[in-house]
């Protein structure tokens, strides 16, 4: 969702990702409008329905044959500061407090109106530096210790 200058735009953009099964919807939508996703949600799909570009029909036997729609679900992707970051000790700080504010802040399933029912949180590590680079070596292990083990792995009780 993008809040964009004008007052009361409301207009959306849909990016086919996977055909029949995942749409993206973008909504532009001007700062006087109140982003009430849920119905903007419904008013794009009746849209597309119409048009025949999607088939809302549940899948489910059961629900098809008496042309029951089948379920939505809003998925949100949260960020969070990945653990491999090398980031400079002011940047970690920067970046530390931001998290934390973002932490009191509205979650953004309140932020849009979302119904907390149909809302699935998926947390994606930001990864702002790549990692340094680390180097493991392989321990080859030799025929006689590998047969020391196997005989050690009998002595335990289970």
């Amino acid at each position: 969702m993008d809040v964009i200058d004008e007052p009361y735009t409301s207009k959306y953009e849909v990016n086919v990702l996977v055909p029949n099964e995942v749409y993206r919807i973008d909504f532009r939508l001007g700062f006087r409008v109140e982003p009430r996703v849920n119905v903007f949600l419904r008013k794009v799909i009746e849209d597309m329905v119409a048009r025949g570009e999607v088939d809302i029909t549940s899948r489910y036997e059961s629900l098809h044959k008496y042309h029951l729609p089948g379920d939505f679900r809003f998925v949100v992707l949260e960020k969070f500061l990945s653990y491999e970051n090398d980031l400079p000790f002011f940047e970690k700080i920067v970046m530390d407090l931001y998290f934390l504010l973002k932490s009191v802040s509205l979650s953004e399933g309140k932020e849009f109106g979302l119904d907390t029912s149909v809302v699935t949180i998926e947390k994606i590590p930001l990864l702002l530096t790549a990692p340094r680079a680390t180097k493991i070596e392989r321990d080859e292990v030799s025929e006689e210790e590998l047969l020391r083990r196997e005989e050690h792995k009998e002595d335990i009780p289970l």
